[in-house]
């Protein structure tokens, strides 16, 4: 068999002729690279030397955008800063510059919800584990389709389980990184395993996080309780949510806001027990390992919690609106 030696148009038709179904739900992507939009899926490239394909040497960040506005745009752009300055990578732009870039790349696919998925990578330039190598960072945006977890979820609640997968170093908890092997095997196991999600426990057996996802309780006691932000991602909306849910200390529906260790025997005594994200906003659990947590569905916690979060997206302060 003879292996053919491709021509750039040979190569250029073949990528116009590859399609998968995925593809339907990829909007718009923006490269430093090409320096420009691509909004023909196929097209949207990374090279293959750029260190954050071979290497997983890059930041990113997931935001959402729900009816023309932008959740805690400000917000995610600060984190992926700080994850960027905590790995010696330089950003490609001035913040401004790229929240001005978010917003036009956005606004081209004339969509109202969708997912941006930010990119910030060490750049191409080699193979070998050396960031100085690199030409330059660059910075890739692609906005997908916003996909809702069913609304059935939120009433009936989720099952969870405990990961066998060891968590991150503290170190690299904090920082979001393109590494994310073990929470590719958080994934892959609660999909094993049929669960909705697995949530990890450092060598303590203290409660650090799930695949993506931050994890709080509401103790027997009333306390609203996320883990230390030690060993875990420091989650821009569990932030956001635990700031808004100052006003259930005055309605009685909690005691108090707590950060602190919590374990495992906390997690199955817990009147409520809910999943914070991006993609989630609020979702409650109703098991831990096939037990049942607390009535077994959505509690009236999570219920306010979640009303108050999804008003906050769509006309609190931290909205930024795409299309003036």
């Amino acid at each position: 068999m003879s292996i053919p030696v491709l021509t750039p148009e040979q190569v250029q038709k073949k990528l116009l002729e590859k399609s998968y179904q995925a593809q339907e739900s990829y909007y718009a992507m923006y490269s430093t690279w090409w320096g420009g939009i691509i909004q023909n899926p196929s097209l949207m490239m990374v090279p293959i030397d750029d260190h954050i394909v071979h290497r997983g040497d890059g930041v990113f960040e997931a935001i959402k955008v729900i009816e023309g506005k932008v959740f805690l745009l400000d917000e995610h752009l600060a984190r992926l800063a700080q994850s960027a300055e905590l790995i010696g990578l330089p950003l490609p732009m001035n913040i401004q510059e790229m929240r001005k870039t978010i917003l036009e790349t956005m606004a081209a696919t004339q969509k109202q919800e969708a997912i941006l998925r930010l990119y910030i990578s060490r750049g191409p330039g080699g193979f070998t584990t050396n960031p100085y190598e690199s030409v330059s960072s660059q910075m890739y945006l692609v906005v997908t389709s916003f996909k809702p977890v069913a609304e059935e979820k939120y009433q009936k609640g989720v099952s969870i389980g405990r990961s066998a997968v060891p968590p991150k170093d503290p170190w690299f908890a904090r920082i979001k990184s393109c590494n994310y092997l073990q929470n590719v095997l958080m994934k892959k196991e609660s999909v094993d395993r049929k669960l909705d999600f697995t949530v990890g426990f450092d060598s303590n057996g203290n409660l650090t996080e799930s695949s993506t996802e931050n994890i709080v309780i509401l103790d027997h006691d009333g306390n609203l309780v996320r883990p230390k932000l030690v060993q875990i991602l420091r989650g821009t909306t569990m932030i956001r949510a635990f700031d808004l849910s100052e006003k259930l200390k005055t309605q009685g529906l909690i005691k108090s806001i707590q950060e602190r260790d919590i374990h495992e025997d906390d997690i199955r005594n817990a009147k409520e027990v809910m999943m914070i994200g991006t993609t989630l906003d609020v979702l409650p659990v109703s098991s831990f390992e096939g037990a049942k947590i607390g009535e077994g569905h959505q509690g009236p916690v999570a219920k306010e919690m979640l009303k108050l979060l999804r008003a906050d997206i769509k006309n609190g302060p931290k909205a930024t609106a795409v299309y003036a």
